[in-house]
This record gives structure tokens, C-alpha cells and sequence, in this order.
């Protein structure tokens, strides 16, 4: 199996594997691995490629945008969970401690001295 065969079959499974699939840290971990790889492999590529070859790579082209679409929604649910984790901790925190953050706003001033 040649360098473009073995990217095509990566490709193909990782795509499949992260279409609709929630984050977690397995499946991040699992793009590390397939990202190390699919770049030692796009290294080992040599020119000129057969037409069969080529259509191959435009394949895996377009695998390639749509795996981009969707580490961009993975990214946009992590950044999703960071905030509302952040939102829970400052409501908790005001929960605990309701008097800590005290604003004078609403307090009278005197002009008068």
C-alpha cells in the first residue's frame, strides 16, 4: 500500500469517525494521533502522481474542509463548555459570598458639608 492509499484510508476513517460525535478527551487525543500521522504520511508523498492517484488527493481534498468544518464545531462546543463553566463558578462563588461584590450605585451622596 502505497503513501497516497494509506492517507486516503486515514483520512476516510477519521472523518467518519468525528462527524457527529461529541468532544471528549478520547477523541481529541485520537486527533492528535491521526493529525501526527496524516502529516508523516503527506511527507512521504512523492510527485508525479498517476490519475488515479490524483483523483485520490481530490478526494481527500475535500475530506480534508469538511474534517476542518468539524474540528471547528468541536472547538466551538469546547469554548461553548469553558464558558458556562466560568458562569457557574462566578454564581456560585455569589452564591456563597452574596455581600462580597457590594456596588455603590444606589448609595446617597450629601453635597452638603
Amino acid at each position: 500500500m502505497n503513501n497516497i492509499d494509506q492517507l486516503y484510508t486515514e483520512t476516510k476513517s477519521m472523518l467518519s469517525h468525528i462527524q457527529n460525535t461529541p468532544e471528549s478527551d478520547e477523541l481529541l487525543k485520537q486527533i492528535e494521533d491521526f493529525v501526527a500521522t496524516r502529516s508523516e504520511l503527506i511527507q512521504e508523498i512523492s510527485l508525479p502522481l498517476s490519475e488515479e492517484e490524483r483523483k485520490q488527493m481530490k478526494l481527500i481534498l475535500t475530506w480534508d474542509q469538511l474534517i476542518v468544518k468539524e474540528m471547528e464545531r468541536l472547538k466551538q462546543s469546547i469554548a461553548t463548555e469553558l464558558q458556562q463553566m466560568k458562569r457557574k463558578r462566578v454564581m456560585h462563588t455569589t452564591y456563597l459570598n452574596p455581600y462580597n461584590n457590594i456596588t455603590i450605585d444606589g448609595t446617597y451622596y450629601d453635597k452638603r458639608k
